[in-house]
């Protein structure tokens, strides 16, 4: 017969076999943008990215639905909007020549373009293509939604709760669980219910009750990420970065292209100062030979950085094949970014931030990428 303390694991496996059954698990922090918005092709985001959305969205969403600002925080109203879709139209819209291949990602996955419904070449202007291509939504958070509906119930089932429901202790521990862990460290689901199984988070919680509370913590988080139950706790506390005050969003606004601001940043290599002027034309003020592009860590631009090594122009034009395929996105993704570590590890290019006296964090989204010179040593083991 097994004791107590095996019949608690057997259960608690039991629930996360269950936890990790679901179609969208594991279930990435990040994947709240993508569930936000109803937008597959916004799912499994970086952190530079997401950042880099939530500030061209709440700006937008700010201007769109000025009625939801007053006393709250950029994320409370960004999550809380109307209607997404004219501040996704405006986002999407504004990532054209930032992030490429994030726009070029979504745009094939929109419903009415992976349909064959619509062509963004009949159209001139991108605002109007959006407009259009934003009608029919995606299914992605009702199927979702189902999905956690379904599980919630198996999971009361496997804890022995499905009769009267979760007892409200269950609740107040989960709670309390919740103000003692450090989201910003959990990047899925899966970590999620593997750190409360391991560690000794429930070590006072009673065989009865734990696997419970591990179901309702799942729960909580993964409808928070869903948005199908809103969290701006949760949000907040898995991505710190999302907690600006409507003064610091403003210090993020994009400086309009006729500023003249001055980006800078020191090369790493023989501590150069590079300079660029911006505005209608970029200007190269002073700097060195090893600053080879200014630009975001999107994948289209890590492989214009790439093109300044020695790869070959078999191997663009079989990347360029890819990139045409919707089907190939994620390789392409992964072999420009596999490409991209490899040459950092090796110490033959190095990335820095960008800075900018007269608009602190105007370019928070570039990047300045420097490259050794070849005859110079590098760690290729």
């Amino acid at each position: 017969m097994p004791g107590q303390k095996d019949a608690l694991q057997i259960k608690m496996g039991m629930v996360r076999g269950i936890l990790e059954g679901a179609f969208f698990s594991p279930l990435q922090t990040n994947d709240w943008m993508g569930f936000h918005f109803n937008q597959p092709g916004l799912l499994g985001l970086e952190d530079s990215e997401l950042f880099d959305l939530f500030v061209r969205g709440a700006i937008a969403a700010e201007n769109l639905y000025p009625e939801e600002v007053p006393g709250r925080m950029p994320l409370a109203w960004f999550c809380s909007m109307p209607d997404p879709a004219p501040v996704l139209a405006h986002v999407l819209a504004s990532l054209r020549h930032d992030r490429p291949f994030l726009f070029h990602r979504t745009l094939v996955t929109l419903p009415a373009v992976a349909g064959g419904k619509i062509d963004p070449k009949d159209y001139d202007l991108v605002e109007d293509f959006l407009a259009k291509a934003l009608v029919e939504h995606s299914e992605l958070k009702q199927a979702a939604q189902a999905e956690l509906d379904a599980i919630e119930r198996r999971m009361l089932m496997a804890t022995g709760f499905s009769d009267q429901g979760l007892p409200e202790e269950v609740f107040k521990i989960t709670e309390d669980v919740f103000s003692q862990l450090d989201l910003s460290d959990i990047s899925t689901d899966v970590e999620l219910t593997l750190l409360l199984s391991k560690s000794d988070a429930l070590k006072d919680v009673s065989p009865q009750l734990a696997p419970a509370v591990i179901g309702e913590s799942w729960s909580r988080y993964a409808g928070a990420i869903l948005g199908v139950r809103p969290d701006l706790k949760i949000l907040g506390s898995s991505n710190p970065k999302l907690n600006l005050t409507t003064d610091e969003l403003a210090l993020y606004v994009h400086p309009g292209a006729k500023a003249g601001h001055i980006i800078e940043a020191v090369c790493p290599y023989c501590q150069a100062k590079a300079s660029l002027s911006l505005g209608k034309e970029v200007k190269r003020l002073g700097g060195c030979e090893h600053l080879i592009y200014v630009g975001t860590n999107d994948e289209v631009h890590l492989m214009d950085v790439l093109g300044h090594f020695d790869v070959g122009s078999e191997f663009r034009t079989l990347m360029a094949s890819y990139y045409q395929s919707p089907a190939d996105l994620d390789l392409f993704a992964t072999v420009v970014n596999d490409m991209f570590e490899m040459l950092v590890h090796q110490g033959r290019l190095e990335i820095l931030p960008v800075s900018c006296a007269t608009a602190e964090f105007g370019f928070y989204n570039l990047m300045a990428y420097f490259a050794a010179d070849e005859e110079e040593p590098s760690h290729t083991h």
